[in-house]
């Protein structure tokens, strides 16, 4: 009836990013001779940790062939007909013997996919840890990332800053240990999956002080509404884009909030400075970041050799000019 499973955006992500993982593979391209055709349509049941729903073969009675998107949306979201079962039971309903010899599947291999589901769908928040100082800088390293069944995924393995040559640029964290810490979530055996730095003591040119959580890095994308949840619970505001092209976008209370920040630094003078994503903006005479061309700055903290950006010859200013009550 069907030459494929169709699966929410949820698990089909999941797949994606555990595709390395046999059964995932065969999951998301298995044909007639892989998959049993015990049902379709399958989605997360969110009341539970490790559980599917499926509508059974014999509820469709409709051409697949014939069955366009929007088809398979509303069959997504249909809650009748619905058969639910932990994910453990609809791997050993849904794949067939062939494809157990074909690819060698085993009970291990079946529990380890179970694990993998639980642990990517329910993260767990004790694993949640605020680090600062020379910890920050293990935390930027990638030999202490986590992967997926192997795989270097999500924004988390495409940092510029992991690599270990470049471990040296980010000392300017460790000097402002009062104003710069980072937030981390840690697998159960104690690799990286996400990270977020923390700046503390921000303030806009009207004197108001936030505490604001940084672009988070992560391995899975969902990982991002833990770390906005944290945040909230916290005190924090949060990027509204995971990005380092809106440095001035924010959630504020749910709401998307144009804001122009600036942190005075305690050490500022170094001899390398590490690539920002956010607070970019850098005045080297009076030791401020900020997230705007619209405050005083000489120097882009955008470069990836430790080195800064000088800005155009027109817009420099002179250092002898400057004046301290002229921050803003």
């Amino acid at each position: 009836m069907f030459g494929r499973l169709f699966f929410d955006n949820e698990i089909t992500n999941f797949l994606q990013v555990s595709s390395n993982n046999k059964i995932s593979m065969i999951m998301l391209n298995g044909s007639q001779g892989a998959i049993i055709e015990v049902g379709n349509f399958i989605r997360r049941d969110r009341s539970k940790i490790d559980a599917v729903s499926f509508i059974p073969i014999k509820k469709i009675d409709f051409d697949a062939d014939k069955l366009g998107w929007d088809d398979v949306d509303n069959l997504m979201i249909q809650s009748t007909n619905r058969i639910n079962v932990k994910i453990g039971r609809f791997l050993r309903k849904f794949l067939s013997n062939q494809s157990i010899v074909d690819f060698g599947i085993s009970d291990k291999d079946i529990e380890d996919f179970v694990n993998l589901f639980k642990s990517y769908f329910t993260p767990d928040k004790n694993k949640l840890q605020i680090t600062d100082g020379v910890d920050i800088l293990k935390w930027y390293l990638e030999d202490n990332y986590a992967t997926t069944c192997g795989n270097r995924s999500g924004s988390l393995w495409k940092s510029c800053m992991r690599q270990s040559e470049r471990n040296k640029y980010m000392v300017l964290y460790t000097k402002n240990i009062s104003l710069v810490k980072m937030l981390i979530f840690l697998t159960d055996d104690g690799k990286l999956r996400a990270r977020a730095l923390l700046w503390e003591n921000v303030v806009d040119k009207y004197g108001n002080s936030y505490k604001v959580m940084d672009r988070i890095y992560s391995i899975y994308d969902h990982d991002m509404f833990l770390f906005k949840g944290w945040a909230k619970e916290n005190g924090y505001i949060t990027k509204l884009e995971q990005s380092a092209k809106s440095e001035v976008l924010f959630d504020v209370n749910g709401q998307p909030t144009t804001l122009e920040l600036k942190i005075k630094l305690n050490n500022w003078e170094m001899n390398d400075y590490p690539y920002l994503d956010t607070f970019k903006y850098f005045d080297l005479y009076g030791g401020w970041l900020s997230n705007t061309v619209n405050f005083r700055y000489q120097y882009k903290l955008v470069q990836c050799d430790g080195c800064v950006e000088r800005q155009s010859e027109e817009e420099e200013y002179n250092e002898e000019e400057y004046d301290e009550g002229e921050d803003w």
